[in-house]
């Protein structure tokens, strides 16, 4: 039987910075897109067409759920439970062996 192999400690830690940066900068996005229909003088995301204008939020909208799933994908992967869990069956009556 093949021992499985681990991956490398690096390889951890940059999923977790990737998947925690697609979360904080579509919040950022989303915040300054509500920050910017409140106060258009601002022009936190310039002048742009209203179509491209939905298309990014709806981009940084899937950026943040992609970052939440990768965020339970990775640790599900990397702190996980190593073991499987054995599933205890009843036996029957006719496994018993008899007097």
């Amino acid at each position: 039987m093949k021992k499985k192999k681990s991956l490398p400690r690096w390889f951890q830690i940059l999923s977790t910075v990737v998947a925690n940066a697609a979360i904080v900068l579509s919040v950022v996005y989303i915040l300054f897109y509500i920050l910017d229909g409140f106060n258009p003088m601002l022009h936190f995301l310039g002048e742009q067409v209203v179509v491209t204008r939905y298309l990014d939020v709806i981009i940084a909208g899937l950026a943040l759920i992609l970052g939440v799933f990768f965020i339970i994908c990775t640790w599900k992967l990397f702190y996980g439970k190593k073991g499987k869990k054995v599933k205890r069956s009843r036996r029957s009556y006719d496994d018993y062996p008899e007097d």
